[in-house]
């Protein structure tokens, strides 16, 4: 009769121990997208895409890949900056990108080669289209 007990006991226990444990994870959210050459319209591998909390040291990178794509998939809910470098291309910065919970979030970016429009400093101010994505 212990062992019944001892049984019906854990199984009480069970689904309140699963619920605090997925109560604690942290809230994370997807951010992706394609770079683009804004001349050529090709995608741009190689590009360094950074995100960052502004305020925090938390900061990630990632490199486009062959096809211009790029994907953070654990970054925190919060208001991030994400920043673009490429060697012979303008940097480019996109502040206040809204990461949300369970949401993925598309950023694509037209890149603009340093010999273009270098009498005008349009690197803050890129040709991005953001597109909300679930």
């Amino acid at each position: 009769m212990g062992n019944q007990k001892k049984l019906l006991f854990f199984l009480l226990l069970l689904p309140l121990a699963l619920y605090v444990k997925a109560g604690t994870g942290k809230l994370e959210g997807v951010l992706h997208g394609y770079v683009t050459d804004a001349v050529t319209k090709k995608p741009l591998p190689g590009v360094t895409v950074s995100a960052i909390v502004p305020g925090t040291n938390n900061l990630k990178e990632v490199l486009t890949d062959s096809d211009g794509y790029f994907r953070f998939s654990q970054l925190p809910v919060s208001q991030v900056t994400v920043q673009f470098d490429k060697k012979g291309y303008q940097s480019a910065r996109r502040p206040n990108v809204a990461i949300r919970e369970k949401t993925s979030v598309k950023l694509s970016v037209e890149f603009f080669p340093e010999d273009v429009g270098s009498n005008s400093d349009n690197s803050d101010y890129p040709i991005l289209r953001l597109l909300d994505a679930s």
